[in-house]
């Protein structure tokens, strides 16, 4: 049996400069390449999320710790909207990696979903951001859960209405990316699909998602898992 080496903070940091100039800025932004390589790293390497926490904030655009703290906050709600992708230990792992390297006065601690409640209007919106990502799509998932009502309970109050919807911190692509990401990086092929019809659907082209795509076979290669069983998004265009 051939034994496993675990990447170095000098490979994250390989890795995190091959995601950087590779994801497509000019189009999507200079501030959402590291929620793909967070999403996917997290899945694989989750301690390495100190990592990439210790490289972008020695950033210029971080010097401040206000923008310490706002960075943390999206980096807080990727790995929390992570946790209906990921499963809790992961992103829990994560964040305590972070915790360990936080200088005292960056510590952010407000709490995003405080105020949060259960009932129909949490519903009415997950049903909302569902609806936006698989249009016509959605019964053929939803249908897997006719006799197995607990998972469309849970899509519907949790995952969409608790976790996904909430655009408060991150918005629609930035959403998006975190799930495709953390998808894909899992080798599903069925729900890798499904996010790139939604993707699609909130105004990525398929240029770039492939881009995205390309990243997350980088941090596949790193983490050595396999993506055989994905499909391309040219494979999904034509549903979208």
């Amino acid at each position: 049996m051939t034994s496993y080496t675990p990447p170095t903070e000098q490979d994250t940091i390989a890795l995190l400069q091959a995601i950087e100039a590779k994801f497509p800025h000019k189009t999507l932004g200079s501030d959402k390449w590291y929620l793909v390589a967070l999403s996917a790293l997290v899945s694989v390497e989750p301690e390495q999320i100190a990592t990439l926490y210790t490289y972008l904030i020695n950033k210029p655009e971080y010097a401040t710790s206000e923008a310490r703290k706002a960075l943390i906050r999206r980096i807080r709600e990727a790995l929390v909207k992570g946790i209906a992708i990921h499963g809790v230990c992961k992103p829990i792992e994560g964040i305590i990696s972070i915790v360990q390297v936080e200088r005292p006065e960056d510590k952010d601690y407000s709490c995003s979903r405080e105020n949060w409640v259960t009932g129909p209007e949490n519903l009415a919106r997950g049903e909302n951001w569902l609806n936006q990502i698989y249009k016509g799509n959605l019964s053929a998932s939803t249908d897997n859960f006719l006799a197995h009502r607990d998972f469309d309970f849970i899509s519907r109050h949790i995952t969409y209405g608790f976790y996904l919807s909430d655009h408060t911190i991150l918005g629609p692509i930035e959403t998006e990316l975190v799930v495709l990401s953390g998808i894909m990086i899992q080798n599903l092929p069925k729900e890798t699909a499904w996010h790139f019809r939604g993707i699609r659907r909130v105004g990525v082209s398929q240029e770039d998602v492939e881009s995205v795509h390309q990243c997350v076979e980088l941090v596949a290669k790193y983490g050595r898992v396999s993506l055989h069983k994905v499909p391309r998004m040219a494979d999904v265009e034509h549903e979208v």
